[in-house]
């Protein structure tokens, strides 16, 4: 079981290598304080477990195990309870020359019940604090990680090389067997390119070549540069700028100075720095860091045969100084993948697992827009695990895959509300009109996307659908997205508004970036015209900067490329117009009240599932609804129904009661228009 908390400070109570707890959170993983915790972030850290006097639902973590696992306080983390082997034996490799003698116990003290992993940072005082021993974790037996114990053999090695990974080309290499996607082509072109041509390059006076790589978490941003190397034959040498960051200013410039020696001269080397983001932006806190980076960057494009990748999720907090021509060149974006690219990844993942006849890989695959490499990952092993508990069957079926989609969900989507309608056209009656241009602006975009670049035209970028409440504006777009096998993720204008300066506009930003970046997807926004009013010259609030931030996003400064729009309001009048030109939400549908054979289609519809007597006439029903919204007659067949459930309960009726005319005919002396333009056109006065 896991449970997901907000990031708290730990109180003074919680020691530096302890997760804090409250006993409600405690109890509902099941674990007693002294156990082991899994934290996730964006990295996975495991600790031993403090109990906390806390009132609120959260997890309290240290500086140093946030920083390990690319957390911030008010960050939302997933905690388990963890089962972690118990280490036989640690090897650890010490990063200064200084004398170990009788260091062994204050080790094993710092080290004592706490869960290691192959490259870890271990900092162990003596002498009443006035002596500071640094070392890294550089092996983990059986398996890493694992938890010291009182049984733990602890082996302290010479510091003999460089505090960098460093990989000798021609060996394969992690990643070497990653599945081609459009991503690792684009990359691969480029570095191969470099060191093929590398005279050709240096005559030119540009021998290096720097890539900034960003994507979401989990995308396979470190595997995809793995692979690359590997498959040029490179030395790989790589380093982590969130370790950078805890280190002080001494360590750190060793640590860098050593990422340069590892560089071997003359040969093609890839270079990665990992985890960018963590060194902020322009103004952020560790300035010190930005600065001595973009020093080893510039050292190491000064050398020839070298290429420079930076990998981060968030380009935006890369410092601007390096995202110049001599240090980052060029930006590189990790493209979704593709179902075909989704099939082939769990295919690999799956290879050494028994697959029963009926998996069907582009099937699950289709169903799995948004995901990254490591959410399928995490759906392959979900599926296996639920082979395994199977009655001693282990084989993977169709079945374990289904199941374990309902618990393994994107992680980029996470933050948002996303849906998977299953919402066909026969679902919607009537509005004819309204199904014909989404098909145009939604599913042909999606489906047909070659035809539009043949033609040398852009698709719709937004549909307005407006019309009185009821008439089916959110049914049509939820089919919409499910003719598209499109994630739907719905907006309520409203939810967007926010009292606070810019957060707003950033929550607009980051709809958009997280609809990009889980393509293809429908942005369905719902009372557009709460968060699109009508500009005014004095108005500054929060209301206008939404609008001006929808206006930049819909221009398409970052294109909308497998992204629609769809808005729907019953007021249009009150949209600012500059939202409605062309190029943004440019095509206007109305979705009006039904006519008489889009209301008889509309009761068949509800009435369909419904036990009704012979003597039910949808067509004379049809006849007296004039004026009813679509919601309006699903409200009248929904009255229908309960009233034959009320008969059958009050007057001890059939189990299996059916709904008759009589009830029909009750519905409608009980319900009536909602919409003032149905209750005139009905004769009635208004409400």
């Amino acid at each position: 079981m896991s449970v997901r908390v907000p990031v708290r400070e730990p109180p003074a109570s919680v020691p530096e290598d302890r997760v804090g707890l409250p006993e409600a959170v405690l109890a509902d993983l099941g674990v007693a304080p002294g156990g082991s915790i899994a934290v996730e972030g964006s990295h996975r850290v495991v600790a031993p477990v403090v109990a906390v006097d806390a009132q609120t639902r959260a997890v309290f973590l240290p500086e140093r195990l946030r920083r390990s696992a690319g957390l911030d306080p008010g960050d939302n983390a997933t905690v388990a309870a963890s089962s972690l082997p118990a280490a036989s034996s640690i090897t650890l490799r010490h990063r200064q020359s200084v004398d170990l003698e009788r260091s062994e116990d204050a080790i094993r003290r710092r080290l004592d019940r706490r869960a290691v992993a192959v490259g870890d940072e271990v900092e162990v005082t003596r002498l009443g604090g006035a002596l500071t021993l640094r070392f890294d974790v550089r092996d983990v037996t059986p398996s890493s990680p694992a938890v010291v114990g009182d049984d733990t053999e602890i082996a302290v090695a010479a510091d003999d090389g460089p505090d960098v990974v460093a990989e000798s080309p021609g060996t394969g290499g992690p990643g070497a067997g990653v599945v081609p996607t459009a991503t690792f082509d684009r990359l691969l072109d480029a570095v191969s390119t470099r060191f093929d041509a590398a005279e050709t390059f240096e005559s030119a006076g540009s021998p290096t070549l720097g890539l900034l790589l960003h994507g979401p978490r989990g995308s396979g941003k470190t595997t995809l540069v793995e692979a690359v190397a590997a498959a040029t034959d490179a030395t790989l040498v790589r380093a982590s700028a969130a370790r950078l960051r805890g280190e002080r200013t001494s360590d750190r410039t060793d640590r860098l100075d050593r990422l340069v020696e590892a560089v071997p001269a003359g040969e093609p080397t890839v270079v990665l720095l990992d985890d960018l983001e963590a060194l902020g932006a322009d103004d952020g806190a560790d300035s010190a860091l930005a600065d001595r980076l973009r020093s080893t960057v510039d050292e190491l494009r000064a050398g020839d045969r070298t290429v420079v990748i930076g990998a981060t999720t968030d380009p935006s907090g890369v410092p601007s100084a390096l995202r110049r021509g001599g240090r980052f060149d060029r930006e590189l974006e990790v493209e979704p993948l593709t179902a075909a690219e989704r099939a082939d990844a769990l295919e690999a993942l799956c290879e050494g697992a028994s697959l029963a006849m009926d998996v069907d890989f582009e099937a699950v695959a289709a169903r799995l827009n948004g995901y990254v490499f490591a959410d399928l990952a995490v759906l392959a092993d979900a599926a296996l695990e639920r082979a395994v508990r199977r009655d001693g069957r282990t084989a993977i079926r169709m079945a374990d895959f289904d199941a374990a989609l309902d618990d393994v969900e994107a992680t980029g989507l996470r933050e948002v509300t996303v849906e998977f309608p299953a919402v066909g056209w026969d679902e919607v009656g009537g509005l004819d009109e309204a199904k014909r241009e989404l098909v145009r602006a939604v599913y042909w975009p999606f489906e047909y996307a070659d035809r539009f670049a043949e033609l040398g035209i852009d698709p719709p970028s937004g549909v307005l659908l407006y019309g009185p409440p009821g008439t089916g504006k959110t049914l049509l777009a939820r089919a919409a997205a499910s003719l598209s096998d499109a994630n739907f993720i719905p907006v309520n204008g409203p939810e967007l508004l926010d009292k606070y300066v810019g957060e707003s506009e950033k929550a607009v930003r980051d709809l958009f970036a997280t609809a990009r970046e889980n393509s293809p997807a429908v942005i369905f926004f719902d009372e557009v015209d709460a968060i699109s009013p009508r500009r005014r010259g004095d108005d500054t609030g929060a209301g206008e900067r939404v609008v001006s931030q929808l206006l930049t996003e819909l221009d398409g400064l970052e294109p909308l490329t497998d992204v629609a729009v769809i808005a729907a309001t019953n007021r249009p009048d009150a949209i600012d117009e500059a939202l409605l030109r062309p190029g943004r939400i440019e095509k206007a549908v109305e979705t009006p009240l039904p006519d008489r054979d889009a209301r008889r289609e509309i009761l068949e519809i509800h009435a369909r599932e419904m036990p009704t007597a012979a003597g039910v006439d949808l067509d004379a029903l049809a006849d007296r609804t004039g004026g009813y919204s679509g919601g309006d007659i699903a409200a009248l067949v929904r009255e229908a129904g309960l009233l034959a459930i009320e008969d059958a309960i009050v007057d001890d009726g059939p189990v299996d009661p059916t709904v008759g005319r009589d009830h029909f005919e009750r519905a409608l002396a009980e319900t009536s228009p909602s919409t003032r333009d149905g209750r005139a056109d009905a004769g009635l006065p208004e409400k």
